[in-house]
């Protein structure tokens, strides 16, 4: 997991260009007002999913983890709490691997950590980190946020 924000590119002008290229995005978009859906930066190499909902609860969640794209949580309005882990095939599956939608999800996550968000925060969660986003911070509160999705062959 890499944390950052977005108005401090000294700190994460050394990171790989998929994830330059993906925070330039959000840096130069005005995010507030783009609309929810798909977005596509780079085909399904790098395409960021906007969204709008109410935090919920951590104990009525469960963590998500993906094997085959990156994901850069960033937050364009309000406060969201993420739990996260380090890979761990001792965390129990609650949901088997969607690999159309590239997800499966865990019950627990071993060692969980937490971060609160707040605007132009931004969260990198490799392939196969467990998180679970959109958790309260106190209550629950609307929010919008980007997670930009690139695929780990980027890396390579």
């Amino acid at each position: 997991m890499i944390l950052g924000h977005i108005t401090q590119p000294e700190t994460y002008a050394h990171l790989p260009e998929a994830f330059r290229r993906s925070l330039a995005f959000l840096a130069e978009t005005d995010m507030v007002a783009l609309p929810t859906g798909r977005h596509d930066i780079d085909g399904d190499n790098i395409y960021v999913n906007v969204m709008a909902f109410d935090t919920q609860p951590a104990n009525e969640k469960l963590a998500e983890v993906h094997k085959e794209y990156i994901d850069i949580q960033f937050l364009i309005s309000g406060a969201e709490r993420i739990g996260f882990a380090l890979a761990n095939d001792r965390n129990p599956i609650a949901k088997e691997y969607d690999a159309e939608s590239d997800f499966y999800l865990v019950e627990s996550m071993e060692g969980e950590s937490e971060i609160i968000m707040s605007p132009d925060m931004f969260a990198i969660f490799l392939t196969e980190q467990p998180h679970k986003p959109g958790c309260n911070v106190t209550t629950s509160t609307s929010i919008k946020k980007a997670v930009v999705k690139v695929h780990k062959s980027l890396l390579a």
